[in-house]
């Protein structure tokens, strides 16, 4: 395969394909049969004949070197193959200071790329070996026959905000109580099922004191 004339989509295509070979030694996705050139292909085709459309990336790509690639699991139930998270970032220079992994620096926003499946039902396949261009190992010309294809779409994700709850267990408690209060369906239907709740945990306390008493009279 040539390498890609922009080099900087070059060192992305690179990294991401250490980062899937990666994955096809741990085996922690839920798809652990990864087709790596099946993957990238879409993408590669897309960097080397529409680098223009990727101007944002190269930039930012650039401005963020050590960004880091998590390959993850789809998030597409119908027909996603694996998402991948790109988050961007730059450590400083001095790889001597202690506080280099502290000090990167990251924009409010980061990519994420998804890759799915696109399914192209040409026609069943009727190949024969007098066929042009038929493949002895495919048994296939490859030219109007059903086929699956990868696709994938590039997103940049804006950080709008992020926070934790400010104060200790009590103080959510009293919102928790507060909440329960303006809405009468929740609130009923928690009510209920602290009241299942409860007499299951009595009923199991019942059988095993009848049972530790059985033991007993039994001595």
């Amino acid at each position: 395969m040539r390498k890609l004339e922009n080099n900087i989509l070059q060192r992305f295509l690179d990294r991401f394909v250490e980062c899937l070979k990666s994955e096809v030694g741990c085996n922690t996705l839920k798809n652990d049969q990864l087709d790596i050139p099946f993957i990238i292909s879409s993408l590669y085709q897309s960097f080397e004949k529409h680098t223009d459309v990727f101007k944002e990336f190269i930039q930012d790509l650039c401005l963020y070197p050590d960004y880091n690639i998590s390959i993850l699991d789809s998030q597409n139930d119908y027909n996603g193959l694996i998402d991948v998270e790109i988050n961007l970032v730059k450590y400083p220079d001095d790889e001597e200071n202690e506080q280099w992994y502290m000090d990167g620096h990251s924009p409010n926003y980061d990519y994420k790329l998804c890759f799915i499946y696109d399914t192209r039902d040409y026609g069943y396949c009727e190949c024969t070996p007098d066929m042009r261009d038929y493949r002895e190992d495919k048994q296939c010309c490859g030219h109007g026959c059903d086929a699956a294809f990868c696709e994938f779409s590039l997103y940049k994700v804006l950080h709008i905000a992020s926070g934790s709850w400010e104060g200790d267990e009590h103080d959510y408690w009293d919102f928790e109580d507060e909440f329960y209060l303006s809405d009468k369906e929740l609130s009923d239907k928690k009510e209920k099922e602290d009241r299942e709740r409860e007499i299951e945990v009595l009923r199991n306390r019942i059988e095993a004191d009848q049972k530790r008493l059985a033991e007993l009279e039994s001595a």
